[in-house]
């Protein structure tokens, strides 16, 4: 069993590393195949004996995705065309795309066109979840993806996938049981070791990450650690956890005792039925979660799941942290700041480009976001 700073150690330096160099240090035999959104089914890809290598978007200066980009791009869709383009990506296997922004479809054209992975696969999702119609579509593409993995890679009986689900429902529920730890005591795992940890866990392979997990919950501590009382926050957006936020956050004197962020708090939301057939499960859940906007559940939906959230984690404020062009979550925006500011609930929108830059007046507005929640 390893130790505690030992597993942090380690998921810090995994989730340091560029996604091409992660993938060309991954084992011959690991079969990475990528994917952006909580909206592809991990558990297919890894019953299939691939391993699910999420791309999060590393901070590069881009030279080559210009020329097929508008400028009007999240840095998500930029930075991985550039990586792509850099020839930092082609150990992958393959990528799926998920069926969501008009930036991520347009990019899965350009990848196709480039003809640089061997296996390309568009999972369509259907945009609104709340029709009679939209079950057997999203049956019909999950098993449209198990076909193709199987054509593929390899075939994927029930019981495999069984396996799969149960694993990363296991794992889904280490993670929510060390944000209920963190929201009693914020000072026992900083907000940067969780985004490590968060990040780490969605390139490594995931029976290892399951043992890390199981170990640092063993050696957690059992009583709060003494700290500064802080500022209980809420962040919500459309970002994969990175760690300069966090760090700039506990710094200005807050704590996020929740996310709904794109790569933690929707992740748990995952958690997949057991006593069904596979294929039932896996649709059934994203049909009774909303995950973000680029799906439609009714027009409360979004703004239901996110008050009771807030109020039941306690928190004081809430922190919009969006990547700058993403018109899915800016149209959803208003009437989220405005059903918050109507319980009372002050809120912060940041802006994000690159994650890597523009810290300085960052810094300085969660500062004073923070100093006025202090003071209520």
């Amino acid at each position: 069993m390893k130790s505690r700073t030992s597993i942090l150690r380690e998921f810090e330096q995994i989730a340091s590393l560029p996604e091409g160099e992660i993938v060309s240090r991954l084992p011959r035999d690991s079969l990475p195949i990528g994917y952006f959104c909580p909206y592809v089914p991990e558990e297919l890809l890894h019953a299939a004996g691939a391993l699910p290598f999420r791309l999060m978007g590393n901070t590069v200066r881009l030279t080559h995705g210009q020329t097929h980009l508008p400028p009007n791009c999240c840095h998500l869709v930029k930075a991985s065309l550039e990586s792509l383009l850099r020839g930092e990506l082609h150990s992958l296997k393959g990528v799926v795309f998920s069926h969501t922004c008009d930036a991520m479809q347009g990019l899965s054209d350009i990848w196709a066109f480039q003809r640089c992975l061997p296996l390309h696969f568009d999972f369509m999702m259907p945009t609104n979840l709340a029709t009679d119609r939209a079950r057997p579509y999203l049956k019909a593409e999950i098993e449209r993806l198990k076909t193709f993995l199987e054509e593929e890679i390899r075939e994927i009986p029930a019981d495999r996938l069984r396996a799969s689900i149960h694993l990363f429902n296991e794992i889904r529920e280490k993670i929510r049981t060390l944000y209920r730890l963190r929201r009693k005591s914020p000072h026992s795992l900083s907000g940067t070791a969780l985004a490590q940890l968060i990040r780490a866990g969605y390139v490594m392979d995931r029976r290892l990450y399951l043992e890390r997990l199981t170990d640092l919950l063993r050696e957690y501590p059992e009583e709060e650690e003494p700290g500064v009382e802080a500022v209980p926050l809420y962040l919500t957006g459309n970002m994969v956890h990175h760690p300069a936020h966090f760090t700039m956050i506990e710094e200005a004197g807050a704590s996020i005792v929740h996310d709904h962020l794109c790569g933690g708090g929707r992740f748990l939301r995952l958690m997949t039925r057991e006593d069904l057939e596979p294929v039932d499960a896996l649709t059934e859940r994203y049909l009774s979660s909303f995950l973000c906007p680029t799906k439609h559940s009714g027009a409360e939906a979004h703004r239901e799941t996110l008050l009771h959230e807030v109020e039941e984690t306690g928190a004081k404020g809430v922190v919009f942290l969006f990547y700058k062009y993403c018109e899915s979550h800016y149209f959803d925006y208003p009437d989220l700041k405005k059903a918050l500011e109507a319980r009372g609930i002050p809120t912060l929108l940041l802006e994000v480009d690159d994650p890597a830059t523009s810290h300085g007046q960052m810094k300085t507005r969660i500062q004073a976001f923070v100093e006025m929640l202090s003071q209520l």
